[in-house]
Formats: C-alpha cells, sequence, structure tokens
C-alpha cells in the first residue's frame, strides 16, 4: 500500500483546495512535512483517519474552515471534502469523504451527514465506482481501521502503542494470519456454524422427541462453549495485558525510588509550609490582640508618677464615699429615709450630716473622683507589669515562624527543581495498586470460566456419545461420516498451519524488532516478547540475569522499534510471496508509516538512530514534524527524502502547504 496524495478542501485550518503529492519513489520514500505549533500538523493526520474511517479526535464537530464559514452569505453551503489517492495491490484507490454545510442564523453552521465514495482504476484505465454499501467494508480491507493506529498516530503517543488491547490482532491481521484464522474458525467443530457441524446435524439419529432434544441440546452446548472459549481468550489477552503493565510499573517504581524519596519529602514539606502558614495568621492576630488589650495603659506609665505628685499637691483627696453618687444621696434625702429604715423628715441632725457626705460626692465634690482615678492608675500599673515581656515574646514568635516559613520555601523550591521533568512515582504506584486489583479479578474471573468450559466440554462429549449410539446405520450417514472425517483432517491441517505460520511470525518479528532496537538504541539492552505481542526491556544486572528496565525515552525507542519491526516483517512477507511447502500460502501487503510529531519524546541520538532505520524498513514514510525536531534528523534522513513541504500559517483560523524544492 503506497499514498499517493491528499487533497483537503476546507478542513478545519485549510481553507479551499490543498493538494500534497507523497513520494512514492523506491529510494527516496520519505516525505517531510514541517510546521510549528498550531499551524495544522494535526490536522493532516486527521484528515486521513476522517476520510478513511469518518472519525477525528477533535473537540469541536465542525470540519469546515472558520474562514469560509464567515465569508459565507446566510443560508449559502460550502463543501468540506478529503480525498486520498492509493495505490493497493496494484490497483489504484481514491476515496473521498464528503460533508455539505449550510450557515444558518446566527452564523451557525449545519452540516450533514458525511458521504464516502470509493473508486478504482480498471486495466483499461477508467475509473469504476464500487456501491456505496461496499466502500467502508473495502477500506477496511486494505487496512482495517483497528490496525490504523499503527500506521496513522501520534508521535506523542508512541509509548503507548504496545499497551494496545488489540495487539494480537493487529499482529495477526498484518502478517495475513486472519485469513487462516479464519479457515480454521470455517471447519472448527466447536463452532456451531462450521462445516464439521453442520454435517453432524445432517446425521440421522431418528425423529423422536428423545433425539430431536439431544441435537438441540448439543447445539445449545456447542454455541456455549464457543462464546466460553472466546471469553476466555479476551480474559487471557487482558490478563497478559496487566501482567505487561505491572511489570512496567514495578520497574518505573524501582528504577525512581530517588524521585519517590524526593517527591515524598517534597509532600511533606508542603505540609509543613501549609502548617506554618496558619501558624503564622495566629500568632500575628495574638500580637494584635495583646497589643490593643493594654498599649493605652502601658504608653501611659510614664505618666502615672506625674499625676500622683499632681494629686498630692491639690489636697482635693476628700473623704467621700467610694462609689457613691450626688444623685443616689439626694434621692435619699427626697424619700425621706434612710437605707437604715430611719424616718428623716423628723430628724435634721441626720439630714444635715447626710448634706455634708453628698458635698464630698461627684459632681460637687472632686476629691472622691481624684482619689477613684489614683486607684485606677494603680491597677492599671499592676496590669501592664508583664506588657514588653508579652509583645516581645509574640514577636519572637513571628519572626521565629517566619524564618522557618522561608526556609521550608526555599527547601520546596529546590525540591521541586530537582524533580521538574521527572515522571510522577506516586501515580504509578496508585496505577499499579489499581493494576493488581484488575488483575486479580481477571485471574478469578478466567478461572470460572475455565471451569465452566471444563464443565461443557464434558456435556458434548457426553451428548455426542449418546448420539452416536442412535445413529441409524444408512448410506447417508455413512457418506455423511466419511465427510466429516475428511473435513476434521483438513481442519486439522489448518490448525497445524495456523500454530506453525503464527510461530514463525512471532520468532521472525523477535528477531526484527531487537535488530531494529540495536540499530536505533546506543546501549546494551534487549527488547522480550511474550506470547500476546507485549514487548518489554531487559538489562543486565550484572551477574547474568536480565530484569525488566524503562524509562520514558527508553519506551518510546521501544515502541518504534515495535511499529517498526512490524511494518518490516509485512514489507518481507509481501515481496517474498513464499510459504513453507505444505502449508498453506498466506500474504501481507507492505505498509507505509504516517507519523505527527514522531521525535517528541526522543532525545538527539535516538532522533538520529530512528531517521536511519524508518526508510529501510517501511515502503513509505510521511513525517508531519515540527523544524526544530527535522534538524536533528535532516542529516541522517535527507538522502532518503523525495518530497519536502511547508506549512505556511496565515492566522490562527488558515493555513496553506507549500512544496520546497
Amino acid at each position: 500500500m503506497l499514498i499517493k496524495q491528499i487533497a483537503l478542501k476546507n478542513f478545519r485550518q485549510y481553507k479551499d483546495l490543498q493538494v500534497v503529492e507523497f513520494s512514492c519513489d523506491k529510494e527516496k520514500n520519505v516525505t517531510v512535512i514541517l510546521g510549528d505549533n498550531t499551524s495544522g500538523k494535526t490536522t493532516l493526520i486527521q484528515a486521513f483517519n476522517w476520510c478513511l474511517y469518518g472519525t477525528t479526535s477533535f473537540k469541536t464537530r465542525e470540519l469546515i474552515n472558520s474562514e469560509t464559514l464567515q465569508e459565507m452569505s446566510m443560508f449559502s453551503s460550502a463543501e468540506v471534502s478529503v480525498e486520498v489517492e492509493l495505490q493497493h495491490e496494484d490497483k489504484l484507490y481514491v476515496i473521498r469523504r464528503t460533508q455539505v454545510v449550510t450557515k444558518n442564523e446566527g452564523n451557525k453552521p449545519s452540516c450533514t451527514r458525511a458521504t464516502l465514495k470509493v473508486e478504482y482504476k480498471e486495466q483499461n484505465g477508467e475509473m469504476q465506482e464500487i456501491p456505496t454499501f461496499e466502500c467502508q467494508n473495502t477500506i477496511n480491507k486494505i487496512l482495517p481501521e483497528a490496525l490504523s493506529g499503527y500506521f496513522f498516530f501520534d508521535g506523542e503517543h508512541v509509548s503507548e502503542i504496545n499497551s494496545k488491547g488489540n495487539v494480537v490482532s493487529a499482529v495477526r491481521g498484518l502478517m495475513g494470519l486472519e485469513t487462516i484464522s479464519e479457515a480454521v474458525d470455517h471447519f472448527s467443530p466447536k463452532k456451531t456454524n462450521s462445516v464439521i457441524s453442520k454435517l453432524q446435524k445432517e446425521l440421522d439419529i431418528g425423529q423422536d422427541e428423545k433425539s430431536v432434544r439431544l441435537k438441540r441440546d448439543l447445539d445449545t452446548a456447542k454455541e456455549k462453549l464457543q462464546t466460553l472459549e472466546a471469553r476466555e481468550a479476551q480474559v487471557r489477552e487482558e490478563i497478559a495485558y496487566f501482567e505487561g503493565r505491572k511489570k512496567e510499573l514495578t520497574a518505573l517504581i524501582l528504577a525512581n525510588a530517588d524521585t519517590k524519596a524526593r517527591q515524598e519529602e517534597k509532600t511533606r514539606v508542603e505540609r509543613d509550609i501549609e502548617f506554618l502558614q496558619r501558624n503564622q495568621a495566629d500568632v500575628e492576630q495574638q500580637i494584635v490582640r495583646d497589643f490593643t488589650r493594654n498599649a493605652y495603659k502601658f504608653f501611659a506609665l510614664a505618666l502615672y508618677s506625674k499625676v500622683y505628685r499632681v494629686i498630692a499637691d491639690a489636697k482635693q483627696d476628700g473623704e467621700g464615699i467610694p462609689k457613691m453618687h450626688f444623685d443616689s444621696i439626694e434621692y435619699i434625702l427626697q424619700r425621706g429615709k434612710c437605707i437604715c429604715g430611719a424616718d428623716l423628715t423628723m430628724n435634721q441632725g441626720a439630714v444635715n450630716h447626710i448634706r455634708y457626705e453628698q458635698s464630698l460626692l461627684p459632681p460637687q465634690h472632686i476629691g472622691t473622683t481624684i482619689r477613684e482615678f489614683r486607684r485606677d492608675c494603680q491597677r492599671y500599673e499592676t496590669e501592664i507589669e508583664n506588657y514588653a515581656e508579652t509583645i516581645r515574646a509574640d514577636y519572637i514568635r513571628i519572626r521565629e515562624n517566619a524564618n522557618q516559613l522561608d526556609d521550608k520555601r526555599a527547601h520546596f523550591t529546590e525540591l521541586s527543581r530537582s524533580i521538574q521533568g521527572n515522571i510522577d512515582v506516586g501515580k504509578y504506584e496508585r496505577d499499579n495498586e489499581e493494576n493488581d486489583r484488575v488483575l486479580t479479578a481477571k485471574r478469578n474471573l478466567l478461572l470460572e470460566i475455565t471451569s465452566t468450559i471444563g464443565e461443557v466440554k464434558n456435556q458434548i462429549q457426553s451428548l455426542e456419545s449418546t448420539i452416536n449410539g442412535l445413529r441409524v446405520s444408512t448410506e447417508k450417514n455413512k457418506k455423511i461420516t466419511a465427510a466429516i472425517a475428511y473435513a476434521t483432517r483438513i481442519y486439522e491441517w489448518f490448525q497445524a498451519s495456523y500454530d506453525n505460520s503464527e510461530r514463525v511470525v512471532k520468532e521472525d518479528l523477535y528477531a526484527s524488532i531487537n535488530m531494529l532496537f540495536s540499530q536505533m538504541y546506543h546501549g546494551q539492552r534487549v527488547v522480550e516478547i511474550d506470547d500476546n505481542y507485549h514487548i518489554t526491556l531487559k538489562v543486565d544486572s550484572g551477574n547474568g540475569v536480565f530484569v525488566n528496565d524503562t524509562s520514558p525515552g527508553l519506551d518510546t525507542v521501544k515502541n518504534f522499534a515495535f511499529i517498526a519491526g512490524i511494518v518490516d516483517l509485512a514489507r518481507k512477507k509481501a515481496k517474498a510471496k513464499e510459504n513453507t511447502p505444505g502449508e498453506i500460502e498466506y500474504s501481507s501487503e507492505p505498509y507505509p508509516i504516517v507519523m505527527d510529531a514522531p521525535f517528541s519524546n526522543a532525545d538527539e541520538k535516538h532522533i538520529a538512530n530512528i531517521s536511519r532505520v524508518l526508510p529501510q524498513v517501511a515502503e513509505q514514510v510521511i513525517l508531519v514534524v515540527m523544524n526544530k525536531d527535522w534538524e536533528f534528523a535532516q542529516s541522517d534522513m535527507s538522502e532518503k527524502v523525495g518530497m519536502i513541504y511547508q506549512i505556511v500559517k496565515h492566522s490562527e483560523i488558515k493555513s496553506s502547504v507549500r512544496r520546497d524544492g
């Protein structure tokens, strides 16, 4: 499969018609499209996905170019389309997906359902249109949507490429093994609609109620077994994924123990800072309370001795009754009865004595007031005896707390700087705990399924034995029995061929990935691949024992090797067209690699290595890359570049593609 060109019309940033032709030259098989961030690099990859499968990952639903929409008059329509021309199995296909957009009131776009059109060129040069209902099926035969993520992908997520749940199906599909797998299923006696099962249903065992029930029970048991085995295979693949994920997470946690310690210390320091900040607010409020409560008494301290001298010199310190007031005495006199009960109306001498005491009270006599003021001053002196020490202690607490807070903040900044860019080990530990929980649940589920499968197999065996005992010995049954024997032999041949082919594919893939990894990576690590095609990195611990080892940068190189290994193997199979004698022939088609930001997570050395390897293993390479990253790859890849383009960003909503050179 080779992609000849893509044409975008009013698709996202690309206004009007933009056509990009891709190099199909065998020697110069690389096309480079350069662009800066937000210029429309990812949009090109999404255009492939939309054209072929009708899907995108854009946050907004509208695909029409914003400038085109602004220029449209009310209720007018415009077309959004993407057209891809590709060569597959020596046949030219033109795939076009179109959407009509109408501008409604309020400048809101109304979009029709996108239509898909697929044509191919006949040998006489005429274009033949494929029926609408067969269009998507035709595309999936060329490149199934489930596998498209291995060839049209965002390089920033390359580290996730080997963690996909459909890795097994992807490898089998790309290696052409799905055809043999379908043949195995077509004959398998375990499948209710297989050739063998249908022949078994034709056997004459009589038509009484018991015979009919036995046949029905056998069909039901086989259907149940088929469902259970499909679920078992799925659960085993899920377990393999979670086991592989556990190894990766464990390796990451161990490899970043120092980072974890610093992250934990950072968390502790952050808690200390929060405590000190709260404490600082508390001690500041305390000094305000202490200061405002007795401040005026403290600052009047120097005046108290002067007050005492003035009072002494004034000699106005009368002997008035403390706390008694002039108006109180006046009230008693007016009432005519003393507080002791004596009648004052008939006792003028008592009245005269009371009048004298009244004269000593405020407001008529200042002596009492002076005497009370002197007592208040003496009380104030007692109350502020430790005032200065209290304020001084409050201030010391404020300064000590502030100094600790400054130290903690400086330490926090230092820790943040030291782990900046490092992975979040705590997140990996939480992920590992969740992974363990799911893994345990999957393993328990597998035990239940395998136990049930055993019971169903015993049930099928018992039913078949009973049915065989009821067979009527007729010519028809003899012919059917012979046909079943032939079909069983064919099934065994298919199964053995499939098992052997998959073993060879796995061995070849393992060799290819390790060879490519050694070319991409500048170290001593090796790659291992399990039965579910998940790969892990190993490093010699020093005593000949290889242990898991990983990091974000290593994962990028590892998964590049995985992708390149699959593409390399598919290309070799397609070119060899040879199979082992006695085995079923199968073939695969070489595929291109189309990548957005492929070098985002790789360093300069690995970028150079990857740049040398990719053009060698892929039939066609299309790179949508930032200018700064291309500088590192250019020297190692330039000889393989057949075409180069520049994305020109005119505004935030408009870009165009210009061919350079």
